[in-house]
């Protein structure tokens, strides 16, 4: 079905063979294919049968999308939740190379960095999704919309098919109807309850119902391979002695996780390979900031508010990306940051939290469809506003192909299709979620309410309504400021309609890239106690820096990454604290009015911040890489009684009595303390090579260069299956496997080889007995003479071999089994050093056993 993997999955046999047939002679695929062209998969609009029509332009009627809970927890929904269950179900089990399969929609965002929907044979020059970018949420409109269609296509086509052909209809109206359902983070701090569980039932075809792995849980590699079987998971694989507790291979995972326990995330731990989900610890980093777990809003709707509520232009509101030099505070707030928020507290350590595999987790799609909505009604309140005061560093980006386009209603949103014949997507063709066949709860304008007397169209009051509705759902600081239960304290004032407040917040600035492009987090926290830091009561904000590296294995896949680290972009955000201070004066105990110059001493005596990396404080020498910013900063705010009226947040100004950097706080007390930085160590390249893995070495390996591999245990078992080899492979760029280690036990010996142009060489023997000398550990080190490999086993000469592709530049190593059912000699991961020379090896040995001396 692939036919060079480019042909969409409706491309059918028939319409091969016919095509074949109207060419005469010519009947060899390749022949049909050029004759037909490509085809592409286009994401296209549904609109309802009836009701629908496109004549009534933005007002058309759509179907809505339905916040998750809601949606299932309905009983009258329940047998279009389980079609969409069926449907994600079987959309995971297809084949990973299969072009609308589960993994290569997901693959889209991130890893394994390869063309989508595009016939060209060359790699990539960047990657597709774009953070930190004005493009951020106009790309990920039809990306959602993809995944969307790919579903519906599934119930059609796959699920109703199997059931009785007297339900078709009933099932069909369905999934017509049907459209993804978002998951308001915002409202409900932990994941939906349709998520919860690892398994779940739908209806069987026969009657009655079967249990089935919940694909909302988590997705598994439906080859029960790891994912390092369809290139993911060498990002991050080299590294120095300081980043070795960071590692994080991906390729190793069979399924995803979510806050995976510290023993679970070593890569070789059976944890790490199966995938790890501990929902309970995503509702724990979600509702664990003080002022917003209340019981009517959830941790980020205070953050939600702001943003549909606070004016501002496109360019603000669309990225973490500063608008200029000189932002003010109040242009630090966006959507991105808090779209960063939610991938950090999902995921963390496991898949959600780490840019080139967060779209594998299949809670992504249901975040992202939430993040289209919030974006649909901030346009619904800013119809005048699109694309708007594009800064300088955003006026151009590349595509795939390395291409430069400007940046503006025109620019093609790759790889995203919208007919057969190839045209992309533009930011213009996805403005309006209307036009793409569908809308949210919030914003129905159809309904006859908002139809004047003479039939025309009341915005204003649309407008209204959907303020409302914003203000009902996520207005935390207004219901505490308007609760009629409360009393008013000192610094607050009533005015006509509503109530005046002095609001506080926290600008918080940083380089995006200065650790490499790792992910981490800012911790904001109030000492409860003046002088006592006690993190875990303490936290009342944090900001995630969800980011990824700008080069894989030396090459480009993220150039809008590469172009933010050169000009050392920052990213922004804005962290409002007025539930937090409301929360104080509620105790009465911290905090005994809201005057001005009361919340300023309090905070200037109680606020400190900290970076967490790995789940580890960085000491002040690495924070000070940041140029972390802390800008506090007040505004006169205005809450009005009628929740249709917006707030009024006016006159921002910065506050220099509250604003710090990389010391950590500003009392003394409350300071990180300065530590002195290590002396540098000796830069010793290294990566771990997972069984069934691969690495691409970090630079060419010239002659006298060595690499060195090692294995904390060997087995050296006479296994019962039929073929067993443990095999290590050194490949050149032009795919030669230069030399080839295999270990037999069966046997009793080691065979070398080399692959030249697809054909094995006469293989050379050496006896297995007496070559490693213990069950704890293993060395083996291959040394690059210039005419030939000479071959050390536990640093005992073993064997040299003569180079049989004169010339060649070592590329990659492999590391596999040749039956994969057994067991492999060395460890499931061995470790892999490359030296420049054998001098540079002793020498840097050296140094590290004086180290450990010391």
């Amino acid at each position: 079905m692939h036919l060079f993997g480019r042909l969409s999955r409706k491309s059918s046999s028939r319409q091969i063979h016919s095509s074949v047939e109207s060419l005469g002679s010519m009947s060899s695929i390749e022949a049909s294919i050029e004759a037909i062209g490509p085809e592409y998969y286009p994401v296209q609009p549904r609109f309802p049968a009836q009701d629908s029509s496109a004549e009534d332009g933005l007002n058309r009627k759509v179907f809505v999308r339905q916040n998750i809970d809601e949606w299932s927890g309905k009983r009258s929904n329940k047998r279009q939740v389980d079609l969409f269950i069926m449907a994600m179900e079987k959309f995971q089990k297809l084949d990973p190379k299969d072009k609308l399969s589960y993994f290569q929609i997901a693959g889209i965002h991130g890893q394994p960095f390869v063309r989508w929907d595009d016939p060209d044979p060359m790699p990539m020059k960047n990657g597709y999704c774009f953070h930190a970018h004005i493009l951020f949420p106009i790309w990920h409109r039809p990306y959602v919309l993809l995944f969307e269609q790919v579903v519906y296509d599934i119930m059609v086509r796959d699920v109703i098919p199997q059931f009785p052909q007297e339900q078709h209809a009933d099932w069909q109206e369905l999934a017509d109807s049907w459209r993804l359902p978002f998951w308001d983070w915002a409202r409900n701090g932990r994941v939906p309850d349709l998520a919860k569980y690892p398994t779940i039932t739908v209806p069987s075809p026969q009657g009655g119902r079967v249990r089935i792995d919940n694909p909302l849980f988590q997705f598994r590699m439906p080859t029960d391979k790891p994912m390092s079987s369809e290139g993911i998971g060498t990002e991050n694989t080299w590294r120095d002695d300081a980043e070795q507790e960071e590692y994080k291979n991906f390729g190793n995972a069979i399924g995803t996780s979510r806050w995976p326990d510290e023993e679970d995330q070593k890569p070789t731990s059976e944890g790490w390979r199966h995938g790890v989900v501990n929902n309970r610890k995503v509702a724990d980093a979600f509702n664990s900031h003080m002022g917003y777990n209340d019981k009517n809003h959830g941790p980020a709707a205070e953050m939600v508010y702001r943003l549909l509520t606070i004016r501002m232009d496109y360019t603000t509101f669309a990225s973490t990306n500063p608008t200029s030099k000189d932002q003010k505070v109040d242009e630090d707030l966006n959507i991105e940051y808090i779209h960063n928020n939610i991938h950090g507290w999902t995921g963390d350590a496991g898949h959600m939290g780490n840019v080139p595999v967060a779209s594998f987790d299949p809670l992504f799609f249901l975040h992202h469809c939430n993040i289209d909505r919030i974006f649909a009604i901030w346009q619904a309140l800013n119809p005048d506003k699109f694309l708007d005061r594009i800064p300088a560093d955003n006026a151009t980006i590349r595509d795939s192909h390395g291409k430069e386009h400007a940046v503006n209603k025109d620019t093609p949103l790759q790889p995203f299709r919208k007919d057969a014949q190839g045209s992309y997507w533009t930011p213009s063709g996805v403005q309006h979620t209307v036009n793409l066949g569908y809308t949210y709860p919030e914003l129905q304008p159809w309904d006859t309410k908002y139809l004047k007397e003479d039939k025309s169209f009341d915005y204003p009051l649309f407008q209204g309504d959907v303020m409302a509705q914003i203000t009902k759902l996520y207005g935390v600081s207004r219901s505490l400021a308007l609760d009629p239960k409360a009393p008013i304290p000192d610094g607050v004032e009533q005015v006509d309609g509503g109530l005046q407040i002095t609001d506080f917040g926290f600008s918080i600035r940083f380089l995006k890239y200065a650790f490499g492009g790792q992910p981490f987090w800012v911790k904001l926290y109030l000492a409860q106690d003046e002088g006592v830091q006690t993190p875990i009561s303490d936290l009342i904000a944090e900001v995630y820096n969800f980011s990824q590296r700008p080069e894989l294995d030396g090459a480009t896949v993220c150039g809008n990454c590469k172009s933010g680290q050169k000009i050392k972009v920052k990213s922004t955000a804005y962290i409002p604290i007025a539930p937090v201070l409301y929360k104080l004066i509620k105790t009465g105990k911290k905090l005994k009015t809201l005057t001005r110059e009361e919340v300023l001493a309090f905070l200037q005596k109680r606020a400190y911040w900290r970076v967490i990396k790995h789940g580890k404080e960085l000491p002040r020498y690495e924070v000070e890489k940041l140029e972390l910013e802390i800008i506090g900063s007040s505004n006169d705010t205005k809450f009005f009684e009628n929740p249709a009226l917006p707030p009024a947040f006016e006159n921002f100004k910065e506050e220099p009595t509250i604003s710090g950097g990389a010391d950590g706080a500003l009392d003394p007390e409350l300071k990180q303390p300065v530590v002195v930085p290590p002396p540098p160590r000796p830069v010793r390249p290294k990566a771990n090579l997972p069984l069934h893995g691969s690495l691409v070495f970090p630079k060419a390996l010239k002659p006298d260069s060595v690499i060195l591999l090692e294995s904390s245990s060997v087995d050296l078992t006479k296994p019962t299956v039929n073929i067993d080899m443990t095999q290590l492979s050194i490949t050149d760029s032009a795919g030669n496997t230069v030399f080839h280690i295999s270990i037999r036990r069966g046997q009793g010996q080691i065979i070398f080889n080399a692959k030249v142009d697809g054909s094995w060489g006469e293989e050379e023997r050496i006896n297995l007995d007496h070559r490693f000398r213990s069950a704890e550990g293993a060395t083996i080190l291959i040394h690059d003479q210039g005419e030939g490999y000479e071959v050390w086993i536990d640093w005992v000469h073993a064997l040299w071999f003569a180079k049989r592709v004169k010339g060649a530049v070592p590329k990659a190593i492999f590391y596999d089994l040749g039956d994969e059912s057994g067991t492999p000699v060395l460890d499931d991961e061995v470790e892999v050093r490359t030296y420049p020379s054998m001098k540079a090896l002793f020498l840097q040995k050296h140094e590290h056993e004086e180290e450990k001396t010391a």
